[in-house]
């Protein structure tokens, strides 16, 4: 009987696996509104309540990670990103109205292009700096990202989202939305970015558990 309860205890556990690790954390959750909802500040989407998109996008991030490197281990920085995404439409697993496999082809492009993570985000950076951006956040964020590299290009994930980012970027019609874009999506993976005149450090936030978000200005 006991050996009977044993085995039925260690299916339970089992089972139960999987399903937890599926779960979002709270903390990306809080921190997913909180920082998103600061970068949309003074932009139309403001004014857009939140619908499913927690839950869209972390299954979007699972699904990006899985194409790329076969597993759904996904990082805050993926988690943000495609939440992001997320907020403005991603239907069908879509970013930006393409399906995501198409999208990570052209990323997977790109850092080929530029011949790996570390050259891609140095011509990145490169080009951001180059670009007439009126309020001068391209340049202030090409100057501290460009300090180094290993935030953007170190980790696998880390560097898609990076090239992910640059690809979004190109894609807007003018030089200034194109260094907007870029730098809201990459305050992802390097924690700190200027959005206009203002300068956001999300490095923090979602590092103590059960703690409000902690979005601070950068130092």
């Amino acid at each position: 009987m006991m050996k009977v309860l044993i085995a039925l205890l260690l299916a339970s556990l089992l089972a139960a696996g999987p399903a937890a690790a599926m779960q979002i954390p709270a903390e990306w959750q809080a921190s997913a509104q909180a920082v998103i909802g600061e970068l949309e500040r003074d932009t139309p989407q403001a004014a857009k309540p939140w619908g499913n998109e927690i839950m869209q996008g972390w299954n979007l991030a699972r699904a990006w990670r899985r194409y790329n490197n076969r597993n759904v281990e996904i990082i805050l920085a993926e988690y943000l990103t495609f939440v992001s995404l997320c907020r403005r439409g991603c239907a069908g697993n879509t970013i930006e109205g393409l399906d995501y496999r198409a999208v990570a082809e052209q990323m997977k492009a790109l850092r080929l292009e530029h011949g790996g993570p570390y050259a891609l985000a140095a011509n990145a950076h490169a080009w951001l700096a180059s670009l007439p951006d009126p309020t001068g956040a391209a340049a202030r964020n090409a100057t501290m990202w460009g300090k180094d590299l290993d935030a953007a290009a170190a980790d696998f994930a880390t560097g898609n989202i990076y090239a992910l980012a640059w690809l979004l970027a190109r894609a807007r019609p003018t030089p200034a939305e194109q260094a907007d874009t870029f730098a809201r999506f990459a305050i992802f993976v390097q924690g700190k970015a200027w959005i206009g005149a203002r300068c956001l450090d999300i490095s923090k936030v979602a590092t103590v558990l059960d703690a409000p978000p902690r979005i601070e200005v950068c130092k």
